[in-house]
């Protein structure tokens, strides 16, 4: 009786302790590439510097999507370490298209239209998308 008691709760912790590892694989991966995300935009400066003057600012793609192209556009100071942020935001591009890949993510495949410039809208950094806007 003893042996089946023992083959029963070692039964037990190996099918609980096999659980779905994908789901917080995925989950972790998500988790990851939030916090790079986040990091990128405490990197570009956009929510802790005072916009001013358009030409301190600049704006790049951002994101993969599973049928191609970025998710969208952020802006960045100039006044940064620009060469390492765009690595940075590269990675997490890469790393994005990856997530996608391994876990078959899909999304829209509409074409994102990149911003025209950036302007300085009530003293933060505004991604404009045509010279008719104001």
């Amino acid at each position: 009786m003893k042996n089946i008691n023992f083959l029963f709760i070692a039964l037990s912790i190996f099918f609980f302790s096999c659980n779905n590892d994908d789901d917080s694989s995925q989950e972790t991966e998500n988790q990851n590439l939030t916090k790079m995300y986040t990091e990128i935009i405490s990197a570009s400066m956009v929510n802790s510097t005072q916009c001013t003057n358009p030409a301190e600012w600049s704006f790049t793609a951002i994101g993969s999507k599973s049928c191609g192209g970025p998710t969208g556009f952020i802006p960045y100071s100039l006044k940064i370490n620009v060469t390492e942020f765009l690595k940075k935001v590269e990675n997490y591009n890469k790393a994005e298209d990856a997530y996608n890949k391994k876990w078959g993510i899909i999304s829209t495949c509409d074409i994102i239209l990149p911003p025209t410039r950036v302007d300085c809208v009530n003293g933060k950094p505004t991604l404009m998308y045509s010279d008719l806007e104001n």
